[in-house]
C-alpha cells in the first residue's frame, strides 16, 4: 500500500511543478524540453516496443499513423483541419490514462511477487511525468476544471489497476490493448511535438534552457527506462529495443566520419570554391553538366547522408542542377572500395554491372530532375566568403562556421531521422523471413523499394547483397538494392523537401525506383548468374571497423564528435524547433535558407511550451 500512496502522491506533485515553472519564467522552457524527450522517449522506448512485441510491424505503422495522420490534416485545407490537433491531444490523454491503470496494475503484480523495490522509483518517477503531461498539455488550452478533471481520473485508473488484479489483466491480455496503445502512442508524440506556444524568454536562452532540460530527460530515460524499465510483465527492456539501439549506435558510428568530412568539406567549398569551377560545371549541354557533376564527386569518399552537406552547398553556389543531382547520386554510389568489394564478394560482371547501371541511373535522375528541381535563387550574400579581397583565414573560418553549424543545423534532424529508420529497418533485410515470402517476379522492386528509405552505404551494403545473391535472392535484386539503398534514405527525402518541396523530392524517389527496377531487371536478363565469393561468412557489421569490444579507437572520437556537433546544433535551436523540421508544419517556403546559425540576425524568438 506504501508503493501506491507514493505512486499518487508522485501524480498528484506533477502539475504542482508544472504550475511552479509557470510561475518562473526561466523554468518554462526546462520543463518543456524535459517533458518533450522523456515522455516520447516513455512512448517510443515502452509503449512502441511493446505493443510491437504483441502485433509486430503493425504496432509501427499505428504509431505512424497517429503521429502523421494529425500533421497531415491540419496542412490540408479541410474543415476539420484545425480539429485535428484537439482530437490528437484526446488520443494522447486517453494514452496516458490507459499508461497511468497499466503502472497501477504493474505496481501491484510486483507488490505481490515481492520484487516492487527493483523498480518502485522508476514508478513513482513516471507517475511525476505523467501528471506534469496532464497539466503541461490540457492546462493552456482547455482550461484548469478540465485539468483538474483528467487528474482525477488518472489517480482512479492508477487505483483501478492497483486493486483490479488478475480480473484485469485477464480483460487487457484479451483486448486488443497493444494496437490501441499504439495509435494513441503516436497521437501523444504529435501533441508533444505539436505543444502550443507560451512567451519566451529570450531567443538564446530560452533554446539553451530548453536543451538542458532536454539533457536531463535522456538521463531520466537512461536510469528509470533504460535500467529500470516498467512493463506489465515486469520484465526488463525489451531486447527489440537492445537490438534497435545497438544497430543505430553502430551506424551513427560508421556514418560519423563521412558526415564529418562531409561537414568540413562542404564548409571550405563553400568558402573557397573558386568561380572557374562552378562555370566549368555550368558549361555545356545539360548532359555536359550532368557529366561534370559526376566526375567531380568520383574521388570525394562520402556515403549517401555524407553527400548531402555537399550537396546544399554546391546548389547554394549555383551548380546547375543536372550537375548537382548527379553528384548527388553518383557519389554515394561509385565508391571505389564498393566497386573492389563487388570484384571480391561476387564476381566481375556483377561488378562492372553495377558501375554501369549507377552511372546510368545517377546521369538519367541528373536529367528528368530539370523537369521538376527548380534552380536556388543564389543570394548575394552567400558569395561574400569568395570575395578577393577577404584573407584565406576569414574566408576558411566562414566556411567552417557555415559548414559544421549552419549545415548541421538543416541536416542533423533528418540525419538521426534517416539512422532511425535504418536501425528499425535493417531486420528485414539481414534475416532470410522477407525473402523467403516473395515471389520471384517481385523480387526487384521489392528490393528497390525497401532500400529506398533506408540508410547503408555502399561498401556496407556490398556483403549485404552478397548475401542476399547467395541465399537465393536474383543478381537484379540485389543491384536494385545497392542502387536505392546507398544514394536514398529518409535524410535524402528530407533536405530534398527542404531545399525543394516535398513534390520534388518525391518524384526523386519515384525516378530513383523505376530507375533501380529497371536496372534490376535488366541485369536479370543480361546476366544468367553470377560466382559468389566469401560471401557465405561475411555478415553486415557496421561496427567492424570500430575496433574490438570494449576499446575506444578513431570511429568513437568520429562518433563523439558528430555527438557534440548535433548537441550544439540541439542548444542553439532548442529541441523542440530540432523535432519540428521533420515533423513541423513548414513556416517557410523551398529552397529559403536559414541565416547563419553562428550569429544572432534574423533569428526568430524561440517559443516556450504550454500556453497562457
Amino acid at each position: 500500500m506504501t508503493m501506491l500512496i507514493q505512486s499518487l502522491v508522485s501524480f498528484l506533485l506533477g502539475p504542482l511543478v508544472a504550475i511552479l515553472g509557470g510561475r518562473l519564467p526561466s523554468m518554462l522552457p526546462v520543463i518543456d524540453g524535459f517533458v518533450l524527450i522523456s515522455l516520447s522517449g516513455l512512448v517510443m522506448l515502452e509503449v512502441i516496443p511493446h505493443a510491437m512485441e504483441e502485433i509486430g510491424l503493425w504496432a509501427l505503422g499505428l504509431a505512424m499513423a497517429g503521429l502523421l495522420v494529425p500533421s497531415f490534416v491540419e496542412k490540408s485545407r479541410f474543415r476539420i483541419a484545425d480539429q485535428a490537433h484537439d482530437m490528437a491531444l484526446i488520443f494522447g490523454i486517453v494514452a496516458i490514462l490507459l499508461h497511468s491503470m497499466v503502472d497501477g496494475l504493474a505496481l501491484a503484480i510486483s507488490v505481490a511477487e515481492g520484487n516492487a523495490e527493483a523498480f518502485g522509483s522508476a514508478v513513482i518517477l513516471h507517475r511525476l511525468l505523467e501528471g506534469m503531461a496532464v497539466w503541461w498539455l490540457l492546462r493552456p488550452t482547455h482550461g484548469k476544471r478540465l485539468a483538474m478533471a483528467t487528474i482525477f481520473a488518472g489517480v482512479l485508473l492508477n487505483l483501478a489497476g492497483w486493486f483490479g488484479g488478475q480480473q484485469l489483466q485477464s480483460l487487457v491480455s484479451s483486448f486488443p490493448s497493444s494496437a490501441v496503445m499504439a495509435l494513441l502512442g503516436g497521437a501523444l508524440l504529435h501533441v508533444i511535438i505539436h505543444a502550443p506556444d507560451q512567451k519566451s524568454v529570450g531567443v538564446k536562452r530560452a533554446a539553451r534552457l530548453s536543451a538542458t532540460g532536454a539533457l536531463l530527460g535522456l538521463l531520466f530515460l537512461y536510469r528509470f527506462v533504460l535500467q529500470d524499465s516498467v512493463h506489465l510483465d515486469n520484465h526488463a527492456i525489451h531486447s527489440g529495443v537492445g537490438d534497435f539501439l545497438d544497430r543505430f549506435i553502430a551506424l551513427a558510428r560508421a556514418s560519423a566520419w563521412p558526415l564529418l568530412l562531409a561537414y568540413t568539406v562542404a564548409g571550405l567549398i563553400h568558402a573557397l570554391l573558386p568561380k572557374a569551377t562552378i562555370q566549368w560545371m555550368a558549361r555545356g549541354s545539360n548532359l555536359q553538366q550532368s557529366l561534370r557533376g559526376m566526375l567531380f564527386g568520383l574521388p570525394l569518399p562520402i556515403c549517401s547522408c555524407g553527400v548531402l552537406p555537399l550537396y546544399r552547398s554546391l546548389v547554394e553556389k549555383g551548380v546547375p542542377t543536372a550537375a548537382a543531382v548527379t553528384l548527388l547520386v553518383a557519389t554515394p554510389e561509385l565508391g571505389i572500395d564498393a566497386v573492389i568489394l563487388s570484384f571480391t564478394m561476387v564476381d566481375g560482371p556483377f561488378a562492372i554491372a553495377r558501375v554501369v547501371t549507377a552511372a546510368i541511373l545517377a546521369i538519367s535522375v541528373g536529367m528528368l530532375s530539370l523537369r521538376f528541381i527548380r534552380p536556388i535563387q543564389v543570394k548575394p550574400d552567400q558569395l561574400k566568403s569568395t570575395e578577393p579581397h577577404k584573407p584565406i583565414t576569414e574566408r576558411i573560418v566562414d566556411g567552417l562556421k557555415v559548414g559544421l553549424c549552419d549545415l548541421v543545423d538543416n541536416t542533423a534532424p533528418w540525419i538521426v531521422l534517416g539512422l532511425s529508420l535504418a536501425a528499425a529497418l535493417s531486420p528485414l533485410v539481414e534475416d532470410g523471413s522477407f525473402l523467403a515470402n516473395i515471389p520471384d517476379w517481385l523480387e526487384v522492386p521489392a528490393f528497390a523499394l525497401l532500400g529506398l528509405p533506408i540508410y547503408v552505404c555502399a561498401s556496407g551494403a556490398t556483403p549485404l547483397a552478397a548475401v542476399l545473391i547467395a541465399g537465393g535472392a536474383s543478381p537484379g535484386a540485389a543491384l536494385a538494392f545497392l542502387l536505392t539503398g546507398p544514394a536514398t534514405n529518409a535524410t535524402t527525402f528530407g533536405i530534398l523537401g527542404d531545399l525543394h518541396g516535398r513534390r520534388a523530392a518525391i518524384l526523386f524517389a519515384i525516378c530513383i525506383g523505376i530507375g533501380a527496377i529497371g536496372c534490376g531487371y535488366a541485369v536479370d536478363a543480361i546476366l544468367d548468374g553470377v560466382t559468389v565469393g566469401v560471401a557465405e561468412h561475411i555478415h553486415l557489421d557496421h561496427s567492424s571497423h570500430s575496433g574490438e569490444e570494449g576499446s575506444f579507437g578513431s570511429a568513437e572520437l568520429f562518433l563523439g564528435l558528430l555527438a557534440l556537433l548535433f548537441l550544439m546544433s540541439i542548444f542553439r535551436k532548442g529541441p523542440r524547433a530540432f523535432l519540428n523540421q521533420v515533423f513541423g508544419i513548414p513556416a517557410e517556403s523551398p529552397g529559403s535558407t536559414d541565416s547563419s546559425c553562428c550569429s544572432t540576425e534574423g533569428e526568430e524568438a524561440q517559443p516556450a511550451p504550454g500556453g497562457s
